[in-house]
């Protein structure tokens, strides 16, 4: 009778893993669409809206990158009188603030801080500094499409609207697994974005390029959550409209040196993991929606390695019947095609687990020396 039950319990608990995989990749996307269907919706109107803007870099050691970044930014189409331009230089030590000084007779301003800061950290400091009603926030290296402050400018026109992100795409050409594999999921991104923000609540920015309302901005806590989801998660808790913007845009160049792009996924990793702190505190909150969110992108999305992982270890005690047995062969012969890169898309979601799997493990090990401090 045990053995009985616990055949029961394992069986339920594969297609749990199986759906959770599923869900995380089709099933979220159309629930969104879903709930979009039966929502009551309103004709919105944007038009030209050109508030006072301060675009801010966030740059560290951008030496190489940051004058065409600022070439950049000085080029694009928004009333001057109304643009300020603010390179936040985190933790600098290549001469980038030296790049930056060549700027100043052109308008930009600088804010130097000696010290190392989290992501959070760095955008309470930039927002505090800017003088703009609304703060835009972009990295060092992407290069923004000409007319993107105006497209996500109109949006603010309305005052419920406190957070809009923007959009990106790849910039590297040629046929590099990892940038392939990365365009595949970027798409995927587009669409959860996309449905999100008829709903008017996304739960994540590209930190490429995002902007907000400085006045319903409250101070973010340094809690290692990383900025692209802590900003979402603060203005939904000041009941603000969060959007995206497609016609916004960055584009971004993907590292395709395999280390460099492995640990990047692994930091990536640690900090949506890191997310789950929010998970009670949204609860509590009766931030029921966000919450849902936050557990169907930010966690699921972001640890969907460890689940094929596991639910590939759980199909070897399964095999007794021909359809878990064609189910393990097919899992088997994609990870093959991954490893031995004889298909692009296996590649990369191999490669991806393999960083969920390492960003799992390194995350307990941190828990574990913080326990022990």
């Amino acid at each position: 009778m045990i053995y009985y039950y616990f055949v029961i319990a394992s069986k339920i608990l594969y297609w749990i893993l199986l759906l959770a995989v599923f869900y995380a990749f089709i099933g979220y996307p159309l629930l969104l669409a879903a709930i979009y269907m039966f929502k009551k919706k309103k004709a919105q109107e944007r038009p030209e809206y050109f508030p006072h803007v301060s675009l801010v870099i966030l740059a560290g050691n951008d030496r190489k990158t940051i004058s065409a970044k600022l070439d950049n930014c000085i080029s694009l189409e928004y009333p001057k009188e109304k643009l300020e331009i603010i390179v936040a230089a985190i933790d600098s030590s290549d001469n980038t603030r030296g790049e930056v000084e060549n700027y100043f007779n052109k308008g930009v301003k600088l804010l130097f801080q000696a010290e190392k800061k989290s992501s959070n950290m760095a955008v309470n400091a930039i927002v505090s500094e800017a003088r703009g009603e609304v703060v835009v926030i972009t990295d060092a290296s992407s290069l923004i499409e000409k007319y993107s402050l105006k497209n996500m400018a109109r949006h603010f026109i309305d005052k419920n609207v406190g957070l809009v992100a923007g959009n990106i795409e790849i910039g590297n050409k040629g046929k590099d697994y990892l940038v392939l594999g990365e365009k595949v999921f970027l798409e995927l991104q587009r669409i959860v974005l996309l449905n999100s923000s008829k709903l008017k609540r996304i739960i994540s920015v590209n930190p490429e390029l995002y902007a907000l309302r400085k006045h319903d901005f409250t101070k973010l806590k340094d809690d290692g959550v990383d900025a692209k989801t802590a900003v979402p998660v603060m203005y939904s808790y000041a009941k603000k409209e969060c959007l995206y913007e497609p016609l916004a845009q960055a584009q971004k160049i993907i590292n395709t040196d395999v280390e460099i792009n492995l640990e990047e996924k692994i930091a990536a990793t640690v900090k949506a993991l890191d997310s789950a702190k929010y998970v009670k505190e949204l609860f509590n909150a009766k931030q029921y929606f966000t919450l849902l969110q936050l557990i169907s992108f930010d966690l699921l999305y972001s640890v969907y390695g460890i689940l094929l992982l596991v639910l590939f270890l759980y199909n070897l005690t399964m095999l007794q019947k021909p359809g878990y047995i064609i189910f393990f062969s097919i899992q088997f012969l994609f990870y093959v095609a991954g490893v031995l890169k004889l298909w692009s898309f296996a590649y990369y979601v191999t490669f991806s687990a393999y960083a969920h799997i390492a960003g799992l493990v390194r995350l307990i090990k941190r828990e574990r020396e913080h326990g022990k401090g």
